[in-house]
């Protein structure tokens, strides 16, 4: 029973990662994006 409730568990950390480290790459991919524009705008 300890097994199980340990794997629930280290399933539900490792989604909550992936989760994460998902936000972080969209926040990031967004930042690169506004500063691209940004650039472009300045040159203009």
């Amino acid at each position: 029973m300890w097994h199980l409730l340990f794997d629930l568990l280290l399933v539900s950390v490792g989604m909550g990662m992936g989760v994460v480290l998902m936000c972080i790459l969209q926040v990031g991919k967004e930042a690169d994006t506004h500063l691209k524009e940004m650039e472009r705008s300045k040159d203009r």
